[in-house]
């Protein structure tokens, strides 16, 4: 059991470890290589812990957290974060500054949305 646990401990960048972005129910991860430079270099600024509260989600759990059907989760290319002490707004400016192409703004729970989709740019508030 204690092997199980212990699945996807691996360190994948300074600031992170390949177990914060798996999917809670199925312990799988996808994760697009731009997401983690940007969120190192978005860690390198803030110079405080980032916690990802979502990163890959599978399709079920997609669907249990309501996310919509063609959510950047599923394909490892968004991640959820909150920062301990910083407003949401605050992460706002620093994630502008670090040019993530989508960008959601959630004041309420304190939390962002942070994506790399290969499309135009998105805003947007929940």
């Amino acid at each position: 059991m204690e092997r199980l646990n212990q699945i996807n401990e691996i360190d994948i960048a300074q600031y992170f470890k390949l177990s914060e972005f798996a999917c809670p129910c199925c312990k799988r991860v996808m994760l697009h290589p731009l997401l983690l430079k940007k969120l190192v270099e978005f860690r390198a600024i803030i110079k405080k812990p980032i916690y990802i509260t979502s990163g890959y989600r599978c399709s079920e759990y997609n669907q249990k957290v309501g996310g919509i059907k063609s959510s950047y989760h599923m394909l490892g290319l968004a991640a959820d974060i909150q920062v301990e002490g910083v407003s949401a707004l605050d992460l706002l400016e620093y994630a502008e500054m670090i040019n993530f192409a989508g960008i959601g703004f959630y004041e309420k729970k304190n939390f962002l949305h942070l994506d790399v989709r290969p499309t135009k740019l998105a805003r947007w508030r929940g």
